[in-house]
């Protein structure tokens, strides 16, 4: 028998392969959709945490926090196809057994047509429909600050609009009004019987942006109007939550006056200091038993450098027994829309967030003494501010 050639081997062993290659084909391919349904529906349980876990939490206050929620630009064209309900697909489940759910509401809420208003001379204007209202207390929310350098970027109207659109949602606002008086005003709330007062100011605009006698605005972060404030919320209250709407732009560091100021707001009562403004995150530090979150980032937003992504839902409890949690649940922002940081592929990306988080070294000593694992959420344990003699604080 003659020897055969090259073309005839080739398609021997072809041939011969065949039936293996095709089987090798089809268990690499059911083990490829396996993982990625595997990775999918990781995801999704993370984002929907179990309703029997938070069926008892009358012995504790529990705040859910996050940064910037802005719905404009072209967040207002993804809405037009799915709603803005669809993102906050993945935050809705988290707010399950949260006593007080909030964040910075970054934009004007508009009921017209946006070429009526009178637009602030500035570069960057953003702006929402009514929609999103109805889409923000159906995600959870129950109080939002307004004090931030975008609330009056369609003058007097746009802010008008935007406090009726929350007060139809039941939704308290902070931080803005229709005058210093109304924008100073302290936001008070019962819960779990204890007394909650919510506050905000803004550190991150003009001087045209201020409240006055008989102008709307937002009220300033001026030590001589905010330390008064919380010192007197903290008389009439168990727990004082205050937003700040300060730093620098895309800076992940604490700046000295964001810190000053944070300071300053736990020696006057502050419990909690929710910091937003910067679009990145920047790191938590605990001060007297004062739980102060330099900044959270952006939380809903369609900015697409890669740290501007980079966000976490903050959990902030406090117990009877006199212990204090703070848990980060890492998320990144696709399309808009935050979502959990789950599985191996989001393993480094979620790394990477708890270090912007934390100001200690990761995995140092000192970090590993102060900071747990809670399967894929960062946790730290405190000591809160001493307790009133009546209270629970």
């Amino acid at each position: 028998m003659a020897p055969l050639n090259r073309k005839q081997r080739t398609l021997r062993w072809v041939k011969k392969h065949k039936k293996k290659t095709v089987r090798h084909t089809a268990v690499a391919s059911v083990l490829a959709i396996l993982l990625i349904f595997s990775l999918h529906w990781t995801r999704l349980d993370l984002a929907s945490p179990a309703e029997e876990e938070w069926a008892d939490r009358t012995d504790r206050l529990s705040v859910l926090a996050v940064g910037d929620v802005m719905l404009g630009r072209y967040i207002e064209e993804h809405a037009s196809h799915k709603g803005y309900g669809e993102l906050f697909r993945f935050f809705r489940p988290l707010t399950a057994g949260s006593d007080i759910v909030t964040g910075n509401f970054s934009q004007p809420i508009l009921t017209g047509d946006p070429n009526t208003y009178p637009i602030d001379d500035k570069y960057i204007h953003l702006k929402t429909e009514k929609e999103a209202a109805k889409a923000v207390k159906k995600a959870g929310f129950t109080t939002l600050s307004l004090a931030n350098n975008h609330i009056l970027d369609y003058g007097k109207p746009g802010l008008q609009e935007t406090l009726r659109a929350f007060r139809e949602q039941e939704i308290r606002t902070v931080g803005a009004g229709r005058d210093i008086y109304d924008a100073k005003k302290v936001v008070y709330q019962e819960v779990n019987g204890k007394r909650v007062a919510t506050l905000g100011y803004n550190d991150r605009s003009s001087e045209r942006y201020r409240a006055g006698e008989n102008r709307p605005g937002v009220a300033p972060a001026d030590p001589k109007l905010f330390l008064g404030m919380v010192e007197k919320a903290k008389q009439n209250a168990d727990f004082v939550i205050v937003h700040m709407h300060w730093g620098r732009g895309y800076d992940n560091g604490v700046h000295p006056r964001q810190r000053s100021i944070g300071h300053a707001l736990a020696d006057a009562g502050a419990d909690l200091v929710i910091g937003h403004g910067p679009h990145v995150l920047e790191p938590v530090e605990i001060y007297k038993g004062t739980v102060i979150l330099y900044s959270l980032g952006n939380f809903v937003s369609d900015q697409g450098w890669s740290r501007t992504k980079e966000t976490v839902v903050a959990r902030v409890e406090w117990s009877k027994t006199g212990e204090g949690t703070l848990e980060f649940i890492p998320m990144v922002i696709e399309k808009g829309q935050p979502r959990p940081l789950s599985g191996i592929l989001d393993r480094y990306r979620r790394e990477k967030v708890f270090m912007q988080l934390t100001e200690e070294t990761m995995y140092s000593h000192t970090w590993n003494i102060r900071w747990k694992r809670n399967g894929e959420h960062l946790v730290r344990t405190f000591q809160p501010k001493q307790k009133k003699a009546d209270g629970v604080q």
